[in-house]
């Protein structure tokens, strides 16, 4: 008895570290763990090249060290990085965030490593969002360079 708790121990904890160190990215609604690949040489990046919303992997930091990333859509707005999250209080990530807000954000095959703020002030909401008024619960974030 006492060999199958072991090996079942084992098992776990080699499942808990794999967990930790293997990169594996989001699929549209299926949450990853770490993102894969490189860190971009230019960290201070101007977003210009964005062209609208685009698809992006955001990597926040939880509690008990494996990584959590999700597919977000995120755009540019005078040489600012936006990210959007509907239904927010219902999500994993944003309480992540208000934990610890230093997240990798991927765009293309470009990691960024940047500081999540969740906009709260209504003007400056509106002055992100335009005209659009997104429906109750959805959150901005502005992607801070770190």
């Amino acid at each position: 008895m006492k060999r199958i708790t072991l090996v079942i121990v084992a098992a776990l904890a080699i499942l808990y570290l794999a967990a930790i160190l293997l990169t594996f990215d989001p699929v549209e609604r299926r949450p990853g763990t770490r993102l894969s690949g490189e860190l971009s040489t230019d960290q201070d990046t101007d977003w210009a090249f964005l062209e609208g919303r685009t698809r992006a992997w955001v990597e926040t930091r939880t509690w008990y060290l494996v990584r959590h990333s999700i597919t977000v859509s995120a755009w540019a707005a005078d040489g600012i990085l936006y990210v959007g999250c509907r239904q927010c209080d219902t999500k994993r990530w944003p309480k992540n965030v208000a934990r610890d807000n230093r997240v990798r954000i991927k765009i293309g095959d470009a990691i960024y490593e940047r500081r999540a703020v969740r906009i709260t002030d209504p003007a400056q909401r509106q002055a992100v969002l335009g005209p659009r008024t997104p429906g109750p619960g959805f959150a901005v974030f502005r992607m801070d360079p770190r």
